[in-house]
């Protein structure tokens, strides 16, 4: 490959049209030498989400996505979400422009939000020379979204880098860099997202063989085994046409004002929260009367929604947001068990009613993303419990 096309690495990528396809070896391929993985973290996050803050740490989560996506815009890149953090892969030509983006959502999280937001840059040939890598693949959801998936073990190794980054190698001094960031095409206007069957789980899987094939199948038997318990996916989505509701409290929008006007001098932070309210019950109008506005069929526009929602996932790691009974979360937990009881697998699982949506939208008729969580915690706090499996595992 020559230095373009490296850089539309991702761009080129040629994506597979099934789910599954994700645990298959050969659809990965080796993120190229001269990009880079930054990782984004909420320092504090249990801390914060234990005061009832979930919908910011989301909320800063996904924007620090948008920034990045935004400061490189037309390029696609992949990228995925963690629930209060993101990593992202970058060519390594866009590494300066990237920084200030991240600076300026570091300030943003801080000012808005009182977040400490963790940033870092690790150069991929830095997890090359510590023999970890980072395999890329690309699935088909819709014709407006595709999706990243990760494995190699290699933005696991990134995050520890950055978090544990005491000589600075991966971080930067903010002082130095004028921050810019375009934080347009986020929003969060929908309700907390009720489950229709009493539960919302946030579930974190993690195949622990040294055989990556033998990895891909625990994953497949696994997925396999929720899809047996739980149903179809259009039964355990958790999101679901008759329980999608756009929000008009102007305290569910405020998160959305806050960090759009952030750093947007034509905007008032004020006058864009006077304004959302109308906005969103504009929306709801076309929506409800199926109205045609603008090049967009509002009348499909929750169906689309649903489509590109980002519910299941895979980054070295399972991720999953189920709608269900307690009954069939006993059914999967007894089957994770068992699993970690042969040493084929760690998991975390995280308990709601509800999930809770964030959006990217480039446009409203085919481009736009939609990320799950569990609320309460969900899949940050999902994380601590697959940590401390983790943990028990080394010390035995």
């Amino acid at each position: 490959m020559n230095m373009i096309e490296d850089q539309h690495f991702y761009a080129n990528l040629k994506p597979f049209g099934h789910f599954r396809g994700i645990f298959r070896s050969a659809h990965y391929v080796k993120l190229p030498s001269d990009w880079s993985v930054v990782i984004t973290d909420i320092e504090g996050s249990t801390k914060a989400i234990q005061q009832g803050r979930y919908r910011e740490v989301n909320a800063v989560g996904v924007a620090s996505i948008v920034a990045v996506c935004n400061a490189l815009k037309p390029l696609p890149i992949p990228f995925v979400f963690g629930g209060d953090g993101a990593s992202l892969c970058i060519p390594d030509n866009y590494v300066e422009v990237v920084k200030k983006a991240l600076v300026a959502t570091k300030l943003m999280a801080m000012e808005q939000f009182s977040l400490s937001l963790r940033v870092g840059i690790v150069p991929c040939a830095d997890l090359h020379q510590s023999q970890y890598q980072v395999l890329v693949a690309k699935c088909r959801i819709s014709e407006g979204y595709y999706q990243a998936a990760f494995s190699g073990k290699g933005l696991v190794y990134a995050e520890h880098l950055v978090k544990n980054d005491r000589d600075h190698r991966y971080s930067f001094k903010i002082e130095n860099i004028l921050p810019f960031a375009d934080f347009s095409g986020f929003e969060c206007r929908w309700k907390d997202v009720l489950s229709l069957h009493g539960e919302t789980i946030s579930l974190l899987v993690q195949a622990i063989e040294e055989n990556p094939e033998r990895n891909n199948a625990v994953y497949l038997e696994t997925f396999d085994a929720i899809q047996a318990i739980y149903g179809q996916v259009k039964t355990y989505h958790p999101v679901q046409k008759n329980n999608l509701e756009l929000t008009v409290n102007s305290k569910n929008l405020q998160d959305e004002g806050k960090i759009r006007a952030s750093f947007d001098r034509r905007l008032s932070k004020w006058l864009y929260s006077r304004l959302l309210p109308w906005k969103v019950r504009l929306g709801q109008h076309w929506m409800e009367n199926e109205k045609r506005m603008f090049g967009v069929d509002w009348g499909k526009y929750k169906d689309r929604l649903i489509t590109n929602t980002d519910f299941r996932k895979f980054d070295d790691n399972l991720r999953m947001v189920i709608s269900g009974t307690a009954e069939q979360r006993h059914q999967l937990l007894g089957y994770l068990e068992k699993q970690y009881q042969k040493e084929l697998l760690v998991y975390g699982l995280h308990v709601s009613d509800r999930a809770l949506m964030t959006c990217v939208i480039s446009d409203y008729h085919l481009h736009h993303i939609h990320f799950v969580d569990g609320s309460d915690g969900g899949y940050a706090m999902a994380a601590k419990d697959l940590k401390k499996q983790i943990k028990k595992r080394s010390l035995n």
